[in-house]
């Protein structure tokens, strides 16, 4: 008995140990490789969701809590009909490359993303954008 006490006050410890030695990090492995890194082509996966969500920034994002937070556009106003939304870019942001980050980026991308050739798979999302144009 005393040695089932003590291999049970053994295990208890260790998985004390465990317990408070909690990591912070996550590993997730894949099989597949992102068939390429423009969100605008090709079908959309989960693979590609995760890649895009590592790679790429919006103007806006979602808190954890879902909440529309400012991204690479610090502040934004709606029009009372609701139809035009202004987005107030963020300054001094800079690509990969070291070129500035401009309205005119934000322009290109929507336009292409909507283009009637696009191969976006997820082109719906913009059928409710008129026009997209720098101020």
């Amino acid at each position: 008995m005393k040695r089932l006490s003590l291999a049970l006050a053994g295990c208890l410890m260790v998985l004390a140990g465990a317990a408070a030695a909690q990591r912070t990090d996550i590993t997730i492995g894949m099989q597949l490789e992102p068939p390429n890194l423009d969100p605008t082509a090709g079908a959309a996966a989960a693979i590609d969701e995760v890649v895009y969500a590592n790679v790429f920034e919006g103007l806006t994002r979602f808190g954890p809590d879902g909440a529309v937070l400012p991204a690479l556009a610090e502040s934004w106003e709606i029009a009372p009909d609701g139809l035009s939304w202004v987005f107030n870019l963020r300054e001094g942001v800079s690509f990969h490359d070291g070129l500035p980050f401009t309205a005119e980026d934000v322009v290109f991308s929507f336009d292409r993303a909507m283009a009637e050739d696009s191969t976006n798979a997820q082109k719906q999302l913009f059928d409710g954008i008129n026009e997209v144009t720098a101020i």
